[in-house]
């Protein structure tokens, strides 16, 4: 039933009151012979009041009149509901095949050009905002018709006409700019600019919600792509601008051709608001993404390939967005990011998702369109009477959003998520992937990237501490495996090969284990020596040598006389940010830098972890524990015990008991003023004699009392299995190499952990020197490490000592349990020179780490805040907008002074300050993070080994026992199965047989109730009924006496 009534001429009033009189009168009409009237009469009478404001008489009211001042919006939703009901009736469906049955309502719009006339309407734009409108109908429409309709030349003409229409009249308003900088115009009309009639705005976001709506339909099937856009229309036009070749659709030569060939000026609609803010430039990004989905879905999809990599340029384009973005930044400081999400709610799910999720389970959780008979019905279940305050809300809530400024910083992170997005929707086409790829390779991270953080070699630390900060975000937002690969390639080197140890090792240099360079005279013989040392001349000596030595030790020793320090695959870039993790110079570039690899661990990248560490371990075999060797359960379950309590005694509460020897040395180098070598420590306790020393600990796994260890425990088994199953379903894994015995003796005298876990170990010593936010960082990424569950580098991590090492490998690296063992016996020596060090100990407990973070950060940002003002005094000029910043932020808190709080005896407070080289709170704190990161070593070793049980009871498979013949049943072939004699004689058999399956020996019983059994038999008689008067109370006691 219509809303409106059958007249021949429906009643108008003018002024509030008239459109009152005018609904009341409609309405009664409408219950008085609307029910008798079909839908395709329905639709008609609408179209036909439609039609009559267009007449001659009464076309000047509509050059007064605004389109709410008419009932043509509600005449418009009555054509609309009307064809929904005859396609809901009809039996909606989603499938492109589906046969071309449509009924009277569809037969009339597309035999009378119904949508060809409202496209006439929408070009006089009368009354005001009819254009708007008919968008929005289009809109529906598109929405609610069956898929395969959507090909049609009767719908796609008009619909492709609108749009065109639509995008001239928006680009012909003029407008004005946001901000104080002009907006650049490679980044499209939305950014920075506003238009000044808001109908243009409300128009733009109507034209770009139809787009969207249309691409969903048409991602709906992957055959919709080659039906809509045909794909025989020939190439497109290369080369030119990209605005230049779209807006060619305006000329006469493409107007011959209005609805064929036209993905680029959809691409061309969508990238010109891809950055504008609110609502429309959500709603262009969500376009973006969908385009990409329909276009590489066909199976014939070369061209549409070709379209999206080298016609619409859709990768380059974004790239040379965020490399002019990039440039914009201000360098001084990192600009915190606002609230601005990158799709509107209906797609915001997706990107919300955690990425390590989103990557294992793929796009299956991402936004997915309603079926066709959910939209039709929630379109039915729209009030009749819209109410137009309703729609002036809208308008005016997406006009107030268009007039909002987005900052530089929020285009930069918009634009790499918007690549990051059209990457995972692209993930099936190699192509696609490939020149995302090799874009953001040479196109900004070569180019942008590269350059600002090597500026700090020059001196630039400032925006070097921008950039890595920025990275660090980077990585973390980022859900493609692909983009993550360009990234890490670039700082991280495209080598994966074993490190090689630099000869000139920082930390062995004044050591006195360290071996002396060998000289390469020393490899000739007697004879060779003598010639040389014969030769006067010192470039005639070498040049004798290099020809009597062999060829590979005259490239080795040429290697080491003419690049000491180098290795073979480390870049300038990689090393850099590796030695940034421990620079010490007041700024906040080491907790950038810690911040950003541990962001990089956290993405669970295969190349990144196996550039950074698992390169240097080789190929784990497939099924081989994390800790142990698989080959006994209860030697590997002692292994662990082992390794629990080794980690438990290091801890610096537990050290001075567990190991005293360990704790007077380091007494003893803290005085003389030396630190302790690994290698002059005592030997830790063998596992087997700390089995011995347990007090009769029985052999199992157990944890002696130690708080936290159970929260700890609980933690990295969720980790463990977070990380298992991303690596099971993500990792892609190599055969592994196998390495001869021999070899493999030469391998671990030279074995070199890499440069990045070595620098991790090396921090671990620095603990109680570093604030609390390092510390944090430093322990998370060995519990990433941990996580990953590779044998040899848990081996490493968890028993590695010099104790078992070759005593080469013990001078090139110091192991994890050497750096715990040495940190902690520092830290206990040290506390005992701390004045009421346990009241400190336990406030601080008390007090927690979010506490200590937060003091540490208000002392740091102090710091950092000063140095920044001079620093900008004197560098070159920066932008209005980030001075601007700087102006407007409030200064910081002022820093806490420690020792305004300190106990009474001031002078021993300072004397204890001194000798521990740093702040007493700090010290604690570093004390606390010791005791707990040993905690957290045991739990995780705990973990491990709880979790490759749960693996092995998971792999092995159930099997159903076989049934063996035990003989037992013959005993009852000579029972009548009638005779009570036979029933207790299958009892005896049953006990028997559940004896046999028990752990207790009943042998003796066995045997015992088999030679009754066999008696029984013998002087059974051959009559039945003197054998139950005879037989059965024998057997019935002899029941009894074997139960």
């Amino acid at each position: 039933m219509s809303f409106f009534g059958a007249s021949g001429e429906q009643r108008q009033g003018t002024g509030m009151m008239g459109r009152v009189r005018t609904l009341v009168d409609n309405v009664a009409e409408a219950f008085e012979s609307g029910s008798n009237r079909t839908r395709r009469d329905s639709l008609l009478w609408h179209w036909e009041r439609i039609h009559e404001h267009y007449s001659g008489q009464r076309q000047d009211d509509l050059r007064r009149q605004q389109l709410g001042d008419t009932a043509i919006p509600q005449h418009l939703d009555g054509m609309m509901r009307a064809l929904a009901s005859e396609i809901l009736e009809a039996g909606a469906s989603d499938q492109a095949e589906q046969p071309l049955e449509f009924g009277a309502c569809m037969e009339y719009l597309l035999q009378y050009h119904v949508l060809g006339d409202l496209v006439d309407f929408a070009d006089i734009d009368l009354p005001r905002g009819m254009r708007a409108q008919v968008v929005r109908f289009f809109d529906d429409f598109v929405a609610s018709i069956p898929l395969g309709l959507l090909p049609e030349s009767a719908i796609r003409l008009p619909l492709v006409a609108v749009m065109r229409q639509s995008l001239r009249v928006v680009q012909a308003c003029p407008a004005d700019a946001l901000t104080r900088e002009v907006p650049n115009a490679r980044l499209g009309l939305g950014y920075g600019r506003v238009h000044r009639d808001p109908t243009a705005t409300v128009l733009c976001y109507a034209l770009l919600r139809l787009i969207a709506t249309l691409l969903a339909r048409l991602r709906e099937h992957a055959i919709m792509a080659c039906l809509f856009f045909d794909s025989g229309a020939g190439d497109w036009p290369r080369g030119g601008d990209l605005a230049v070749v779209a807006l060619r659709a305006t000329s006469a030569a493409a107007a011959a051709q209005p609805a064929r060939g036209h993905e680029l000026f959809i691409v061309h609609v969508i990238v010109e608001y891809l950055l504008a803010p609110g609502e429309i430039g959500a709603v262009a990004r969500e376009a973006l993404v969908e385009v990409v989905r329909v276009l590489v879905a066909p199976d014939d999809r070369a061209r549409y390939v070709r379209f999206v990599v080298e016609q619409a340029r859709i990768p380059a384009l974004l790239v040379e967005h965020m490399a002019y973005l990039h440039a914009q930044l201000p360098v001084s400081r990192p600009v915190p990011r606002a609230d601005v999400s990158l799709f509107g709610l209906r797609y915001a799910g997706a990107r919300k998702r955690p990425p390590l999720e989103r990557r294992m389970y793929g796009t299956q959780a991402d936004f997915r369109p309603e079926a066709l008979e959910v939209r039709l019905r929630k379109l039915l279940a729209r009030p009749l009477w819209s109410p137009q305050g309703e729609r002036a809300r809208e308008e005016a809530r997406v006009a107030a959003a268009a007039r909002q400024t987005l900052e530089h910083v929020d285009a930069f992170f918009l634009c790499w998520e918007l690549l990051d997005e059209v990457t995972v929707a692209a993930q099936t086409e190699s192509r696609v992937v490939a020149a995302v790829q090799s874009q953001l390779t040479n196109g900004f991270l070569r180019s942008h990237i590269e350059p600002a953080l090597l500026s700090a070699r020059d001196g630039s630390c400032s925006h070097a501490i921008t950039t890595v900060s920025y990275l660090a975000d980077l990585v973390a937002t980022t859900h493609s495996d692909s983009v993550l690969d360009a990234l890490f390639a670039v700082l991280l080197g495209p080598g994966l090969g074993p490190e090689r140890l630099p000869e000139s090792h920082v930390p062995n240099q004044g050591s006195p284990t360290a071996e002396p360079p060998q000289d390469p005279q020393s490899l000739l013989s007697q004879e060779d020596q003598k010639l040389i040392d014969a030769i006067e001349d010192d470039e005639l000596r070498a040049e004798a040598i290099a020809l009597l030595l062999p060829a590979d030790s005259a490239a080795v020793s040429t290697h080491k006389t003419g690049n000491v320090g180098a290795t073979t695959t480390d870049t300038p870039l990689r090393t850099a940010l590796i030695t940034w993790m421990t620079t010490e110079d007041g700024t906040h570039l080491s907790l950038n830098t810690l911040r950003l690899f541990d962001a990089i661990l956290g993405s669970m990248n295969q190349f990144a972890y196996n550039s950074l560490v698992l390169r240097n371990f080789g190929e784990s075999v497939a099924g081989q524990p994390a800790l142990g060797r698989g080959q006994s359960a209860a030697a590997d379950q002692e292994l662990v015990r082992a390794v629990v309590e080794r980690f438990l005694d290091a801890a610096p509460s537990t050290i001075a008991a567990a190991l005293p020897e360990t704790v007077v040395s380091a007494a003893i180098h803290i005085d003389n003023g030396t630190v302790a070598s690994p290698t002059e420590a005592p030997l830790p306790t063998p596992p087997q004699q700390q089995s011995q020393t347990q007090n009769g600990m029985l052999r199992e796994m157990q944890l002696r009392e130690a708080p936290g260890c159970d929260e700890y425990a609980a933690d990295c088994m969720r980790r463990l299995r977070v990380a298992r199953q991303y690596i099971s379903c993500c990792w892609k894994r190599s055969l592994p190499t196998d390495t001869e015995d021999d070899d493999a003796d030469k391998a671990l005298a030279s074995f070199y952990p890499g440069a990045f876990l070595a620098s991790l170990i090396r921090q671990l010593t620095m603990v109680v020197r570093r604030h609390m936010a390092y510390n944090l960082l430093l322990t998370s990424m060995l519990n990433r490490l941990v996580c990953v569950a590779d044998p040899a580098l848990c081996a490493y991590l968890f028993l590695a000592s010099s104790a078992v090492l070759p005593p080469a490998m013990g001078t090139r690296q110091l192991p994890l349990y050497d750096a715990l063992v040495q940190a902690s016996a520092d830290a206990y020596v040290k506390s005992e020179r701390v004045p009421r060090f346990a009241a400190r100990l336990t406030r601080q407990h008390r007090e927690g780490v979010e506490t200590a973070v937060r003091v540490g950060a208000v002392k740091a940002a102090s710091a950092y805040y000063q140095q920044q003002q001079q620093q900008q005094q004197q560098q070159s000029p920066i932008s209005a907008h980030s001075r601007q910043l700087q102006q407007d932020s409030p200064p910081p808190p002022p820093a806490v002074d420690e020792q305004a709080s300190t106990p009474r005896n001031r002078g021993e407070v300072a004397a204890a300050a001194a000798f521990l080289g740093t702040p007493i709170k700090r010290f604690v704190h570093g004390y606390i993070v010791l005791d707990e990161f040993a905690k957290e070593m045991a739990a995780a070793a705990m973990a491990l080994h709880s979790l490759e049980l749960d693996r092995q009871l998971d792999r092995a498979p159930l099997k159903e026992p076989a049934a063996v013949d035990d003989g037992l049943d013959e005993l009852l072939d000579y029972y009548d199965p009638e005779e009570p004699a036979y029933r207790q004689a299958s009892i005896v058999c049953e006990s028997l047989r559940a004896s046999r399956n028990s752990v207790i020996d009943l042998s003796d019983k066995l045997e015992s109730s088999l030679s009754v059994l066999s008696e029984n038999k013998q002087n059974a008689p051959v009559n039945n009924h003197d054998s139950h008067s005879t037989s059965s109370p024998t057997r019935q006691n002899s029941t009894f006496s074997s139960s």
